[in-house]
């Protein structure tokens, strides 16, 4: 009995004219975004792109909050 894995899709955002992409997966409900500054799940309640880039925002302002970034609002 094999589990299959959920496909993951590119993310990507644009801040002050710079672009980070990170990646989400979505499985049982439950979007899950990942980056090199982060990773965060969420139920699934929009469309899971406009969730993931929602969350991937908020995992690049941790990043900058941290000083992992820089020039992320």
């Amino acid at each position: 009995m094999s589990k299959e894995q959920p496909h993951e899709y590119p993310v990507t955002v644009e801040i002050e004219g710079k672009r980070y992409t990170g990646f989400y997966t979505v499985s049982a409900g439950v979007i899950t975004v990942e980056s090199d500054w982060g990773e965060l799940r969420r139920h699934v309640g929009a469309t899971p792109e406009l969730i993931a880039r929602r969350l991937f925002l908020e995992i690049l302002r941790g990043a900058k909050s941290r000083g992992e970034l820089e020039d992320v609002v």
